[in-house]
C-alpha cells in the first residue's frame, strides 16, 4: 500500500535541507505523525501541550462573587481581601473574577471632571502637534 502524500524519510530530509539549511531534518517518525495530525484534524500545528487545568476546585459563578458583596463595582475602595472574606474565596481567585468581570480590584484613583477650556485647549494641543509633524516628520519620533 502506498501512503499518497508522504514521502521517504530520505526525500523529506533532502526537502527539509533545502528549505532550512542551518537545521538538521526531522527525523520520518516525526513527519509521519504531522501528516497524520493533518488528516485527522486538518491542521498541522502542534497540539498543545496537557497542563494542568485552569479552572480547578470549586467553580463559581461571578454573580455569585459579587451578589454578597456587590459593593465592589460602584464601590472601588473595597479590596480583594474584605471581598474574599465576604465569600469566603481565595483572594487569587476573587481577583480572577474581577478582571473577567472588568471590574479592576485595584484601587482606581477618580479623574478630575473636563473645566471650561478644556476642550479648546486640547483642540490647539492636538493642532500644534499636527502642525509640527507636517514641518517635522520625526518629531514624536524618539
Amino acid at each position: 500500500m502506498v501512503n499518497v502524500g508522504v514521502r521517504h524519510d530520505w526525500q523529506s530530509g533532502c526537502v527539509s535541507n533545502v528549505r532550512f539549511p542551518a537545521s538538521p531534518h526531522p527525523s520520518h517518525i516525526t513527519i509521519l505523525k504531522v501528516v497524520k495530525r493533518l488528516r485527522e484534524s486538518g491542521c498541522m500545528t502542534i497540539k498543545p501541550l496537557s497542563y494542568r487545568p485552569v479552572k480547578v476546585g470549586l467553580q463559581v459563578q461571578p454573580e455569585d462573587v459579587l451578589s454578597p458583596s456587590i459593593s465592589a463595582l460602584p464601590y472601588p475602595t473595597s479590596s480583594t481581601r474584605e471581598i474574599s472574606q465576604n465569600c469566603g474565596l481565595s483572594k487569587s481567585r476573587v481577583w480572577k473574577i474581577l478582571n473577567e468581570l472588568g471590574a479592576y480590584p485595584y484601587r482606581p484613583t477618580p479623574q478630575k471632571a473636563l473645566r471650561d477650556g478644556d476642550e479648546e485647549r486640547r483642540y490647539t494641543w492636538c493642532n500644534i502637534v499636527m502642525n509640527q509633524i507636517e514641518v517635522q516628520p520625526t518629531f514624536l519620533q524618539i
